[in-house]
C-alpha cells in the first residue's frame, strides 16, 4: 500500500469520524461527561466547607435532624458531608461512565445530590447545587442522557429536604421558576444551536461526498484518457506504417522499370496503401467520434433516408474487401424511408456490419462467413407500426454473460469469447460502444441482443414509427439521365485553404474527378481570382480554420453568398472534429471532418448540387 492510499484512507477515517451522524450521537455524550464533571466538583467543593470557616450559611438544625433521624448523635459535619460527597461521586462516576444511562440511575443521583440541604447544611447549599446542575445539564437534557431526569430530581429532593428540615422553606417558590428558565434556554437555544450545528455538518458531509465522487469520476476520466490517448498512439503506428512501407516499396518497383510485371506490382502496393490510409481514417472517425458522444457535443442533421439504399452502400464496401470465397454478404428488404442523420445511420450499420464480419471470418474453414442485413416492418405492443434493422451472422457467437459488455468502450472479445480491455489488433473496442452512442442519438432503440455459441449472433435495432417518411414520389415525366456520381465533369469549384500542401492535395484529388478549381490561401485573393471566371463556382470548398486572426471558413461562405446574391452550396471541412456539432451553419452548407475521402466529398457535393452538372462556359446562378 502506497503512502497516499494510507493518507486517503485517514482521510476518509476522520470524515466519518467527524461526521454530522456521529457527531449528534457524540455530542450530548461529551456534555453529560463534562457537566457530571462540573458538579462533582460542586459537591467537593461544599464538602469541602467542612476545613475551615462555613463559606456559604450553616443550619444546625439539618445536622440536628439527620441525627437524630440515622440515631447517631456523635455523627460530626465532615463526617456528613464527606460521606454524602462520596456517595454523590460514587453516582456521579456510575451516570458518566454508562454510554446510555437507566434513567433510575439519573433519578437516583439527583436525589442524592438534591440531598445537600441536610448534608452541608441549609437552603443556600441547596440552591447552589440546584443551579450548578441545571447548568451542568444543559445541552444534554434529552430523556436518553438523562439530563432532564437528573435536574428533576435534583429539585424534588431540594425541596423535600428543605420542606422537611426548615421552618421557613422558600425553595419552593424559587425551584419552579429555575426549572423553567433551564428547560427554556435548553430548547430555545442549545438545541437550535445544535440544529443549526448539525445542518451545517450535514452540508459539509454532503460536500465532501460529492467532492469524493467527483474526483472519483475525474479519476477514472484520466484514466480513460490516459487509456485512449494509448490507444490512438499504438494504433494509428500500424497503418501509418504500412502507408509508409508500400510508398517505399512504390519508389522501388518504380526504379525498376515499367513491364507489365512493374506495373502490376504498383498497382497492387498502390491498393494496400490507399486500404492502410483507409484504416488509419477509419480509426480516427472512431476515436473522433466516440469522443463527440461522450462529451455531448454529437449533432445530427436529420434528412430523407433509404434505409435498403444505406444496407447496400455498407454491404457493397465490405464485400469489396473480402472475396466471396471468405465473406457472403446479402441484403434484404424493401425501400424504406427515415427523417434520421444519414452519416450517423450509415456508420450505425457499418459498425454492426463491421463487427458481425470480424467475428465471423474463418470461424468455420470449410465454408464462407455469412453475413445478413435486412430491414422490415414491425409492428410494436403498441400498435404502431414502426421498422427493425437486422445484423445476422453466422459467427462464434457471445457467451451468455457478455451480451451487455460488448457494448462497454474497449471491451472485446477474446479468442476464448471472453471479454477482454484495451484494443486490439482487430479492432479498437469502440465500435459498438459507438452504435450505443449513435441509437440514443438518433432516437432508436437496441433490441435484445440475441446470440448462440458456435452459431452466430443477432444485433437489431428498433426504429419508431415517428422516424417513418413514405418515399418520394417520381415525375411522370422522363427523367434526364444522372449524372457520374463518382466525377465532377464541369463542375468549376471554389477552393480556400490557408495552407498550401492540404490545398494542393485536394485540387489534385478534385481534378481528377473532372472538376475545375480555383484555389486561393486567403479570401481576398480568391475573390480576384473569381472575379476573372465568367460564372460563378457550382459549390465551395472551404476549410475552416484560415488562420489566426482572419474570419473562419463559414464567415467566408456567407461574405460570398453576399456580395453574389446566391446561395451557392458549401463544404466546410475541417480538423477540428469537436467543433461538427458546434459550429452554426448556413443553408445548403455541411461540413466534413478531416481527413476525408475523395468519393465521400464528391458525394455530399452532388446531393448539395442540382442533379445535372452544369456544363462548362455557361453561366448559371446557383
Amino acid at each position: 500500500m502506497t503512502e497516499q492510499d494510507v493518507r486517503s484512507r485517514q482521510a476518509r477515517g476522520s470524515a466519518q469520524t467527524g461526521s454530522a451522524q456521529t457527531i449528534s450521537e457524540q455530542l450530548p455524550r461529551r456534555r453529560r461527561r463534562l457537566g457530571l464533571a462540573l458538579v462533582a466538583v460542586g459537591v467537593v467543593a461544599l464538602s469541602a466547607q467542612t476545613w475551615g470557616a462555613w463559606v456559604l450559611p450553616y443550619d444546625v438544625s439539618a445536622l440536628e435532624a439527620v441525627r437524630r433521624l440515622t440515631r447517631s448523635p456523635q455523627l460530626g459535619e465532615a463526617q456528613l458531608a464527606w460521606g454524602w460527597a462520596l456517595l454523590c461521586l460514587a453516582l456521579l462516576a456510575g451516570l458518566a461512565r454508562s454510554a446510555q444511562p437507566w434513567p433510575g440511575l439519573a433519578l437516583l443521583c439527583g436525589a442524592a445530590l438534591g440531598s445537600v440541604h441536610a448534608a452541608v447544611g441549609g437552603g443556600a447549599a441547596s440552591l447552589a447545587m440546584l443551579l450548578l446542575v441545571g447548568v451542568a445539564s444543559l445541552g444534554w437534557h434529552a430523556w436518553r442522557e438523562g439530563g432532564l431526569a437528573l435536574l428533576l430530581a435534583t429539585a424534588a429532593a431540594s425541596v423535600a429536604w428543605e420542606v422537611a428540615i426548615s421552618r421557613y422553606p422558600t425553595l419552593w417558590l424559587v425551584t419552579p421558576v429555575l426549572l423553567t428558565m433551564f428547560v427554556w434556554i435548553d430548547l430555545q437555544h442549545m438545541r437550535a444551536n445544535d440544529r443549526r450545528l448539525f445542518g451545517a455538518l450535514a452540508e459539509r458531509d454532503t460536500l465532501i461526498t460529492s467532492l469524493d465522487q467527483r474526483t472519483a469520476e475525474l479519476t477514472e476520466l484520466q484514466g480513460a484518457r490516459t487509456q485512449l490517448l494509448a490507444s490512438i498512439s499504438h494504433d494509428l503506428r500500424q497503418p501509418l506504417q504500412a502507408v509508409r512501407l508500400y510508398a517505399e516499396a512504390l519508389q522501388g518497383a518504380g526504379a525498376q522499370g515499367g513491364d507489365s510485371h512493374s506495373t502490376a506490382r504498383r498497382a497492387e502496393l498502390l491498393r494496400q496503401q490507399m486500404r492502410a490510409a483507409d484504416d488509419a481514417v477509419a480509426m480516427l472517425d472512431q476515436f473522433s467520434e466516440f469522443s463527440a458522444i461522450e462529451q455531448g457535443a454529437l449533432q445530427s442533421h436529420p434528412e430523407l433516408v433509404n434505409v435498403r439504399e444505406v444496407l447496400d452502400g455498407v454491404a457493397a464496401s465490405l464485400q469489396a474487401t473480402h472475396p466471396p470465397a471468405l465473406l457472403r454478404l446479402s441484403v434484404h428488404g424493401r425501400p424504406q424511408w427515415l427523417h434520421t442523420d444519414r452519416t450517423q445511420l450509415a456508420r450505425l450499420v457499418q459498425n454492426l456490419a463491421g463487427n458481425a464480419v470480424r467475428y465471423s471470418l474463418g470461424v468455420r474453414p470449410d465454408a464462407a462467413a455469412r453475413v445478413v442485413l435486412a430491414v422490415r416492418p414491425q409492428r410494436a405492443a403498441d400498435g404502431s407500426e414502426g421498422l427493425v434493422i437486422d445484423v445476422v451472422d453466422n459467427g462464434r457467437g457471445i457467451p451468455a454473460d457478455k451480451l451487455q459488455a460488448v457494448f462497454e468502450p474497449y471491451v472485446q472479445l477474446g479468442d476464448g469469447g471472453g471479454a477482454s480491455q484495451g484494443a486490439s489488433r482487430g479492432g479498437r473496442g469502440l465500435g459498438l460502444a459507438i452504435v450505443r452512442g449513435l441509437v440514443a442519438q438518433l432516437g432508436l432503440e437496441l433490441a435484445p441482443l440475441r446470440s448462440t455459441i458456435g452459431r452466430g449472433t443477432r444485433f437489431r435495432v428498433r426504429v419508431p414509427e415517428a422516424l417513418r417518411r413514405p418515399g418520394p414520389q417520381m415525375a411522370a415525366s422522363a427523367v434526364a439521365p444522372a449524372p457520374d456520381i463518382t466525377r465532377l465533369d464541369g463542375w468549376l469549384l471554389a477552393l480556400l485553404d490557408d495552407e498550401p500542401g492540404p490545398r494542393a492535395a485536394l485540387r489534385a484529388a478534385l481534378e481528377g474527378a473532372g472538376a475545375t478549381l480555383v484555389d486561393a490561401g486567403s479570401l481576398s485573393q480568391l475573390k480576384l481570382l473569381l472575379d476573372e471566371e465568367p460564372r460563378f463556382p457550382d459549390a465551395l470548398v472551404f476549410d475552416l480554420d484560415l488562420g489566426a486572426g482572419r474570419a473562419d471558413g463559414v464567415a467566408a461562405v456567407t461574405e460570398l453568398r453576399a456580395e453574389w446574391e446566391t446561395l451557392v452550396p458549401a463544404v466546410i471541412v475541417t480538423g477540428r472534429i469537436a467543433a461538427m456539432g458546434t459550429v452554426p451553419l448556413p443553408k445548403r452548407c455541411l461540413v466534413l471532418g478531416k481527413p476525408v475521402a475523395l468519393a465521400t466529398l464528391v458525394d455530399t457535393l452532388q446531393r448539395m448540387a442540382p442533379k445535372i452538372a452544369p456544363v462548362a462556359g455557361v453561366g448559371t446562378a446557383t
